[in-house]
């Protein structure tokens, strides 16, 4: 369905003193994979600014995972009052079963986005 983000991590060492000699608008950048970091100074403040694009790209496939499961369910639950109307009863079991998964996959893509929307 999915497909997994490999994970990318990004490690600086810097000196204090490479900090205190950068110049004004000047910054220590390093990225690998997806990950991006940099450090600059502002003032007698250290700035510290990390990224990464695999995030997005996580949040997107869960909104299209739940999308697509919104989708589904609508249809099970067209065809369950199909069933009704011609005398079928459901059970109580699979509804259980269904609304705990539609909670789990929406509550994961809003975690996500909301997540994202913090971060970036």
């Amino acid at each position: 369905m999915s497909e997994t983000v490999p994970m990318s991590r990004v490690e600086m060492s810097i000196s204090i003193d490479s900090l205190r000699n950068l110049p004004e608008g000047a910054s220590f950048q390093k990225r690998s994979g997806q990950a991006n970091a940099s450090v600059f100074t502002q003032g007698n403040n250290v700035v510290v600014t990390a990224t990464c694009d695999s995030l997005q790209r996580e949040v997107e496939l869960y909104a299209e995972l739940y999308v697509s499961t919104l989708e589904e369910l609508e249809e099970m639950r067209e065809s369950t009052e199909e069933r009704e109307e011609k005398g079928c009863r459901h059970t109580p079991i699979l509804t259980t079963i269904l609304a705990l998964a539609a909670g789990i996959i929406v509550g994961t893509a809003a975690t996500l986005i909301i997540k994202t929307a913090r971060n970036g």
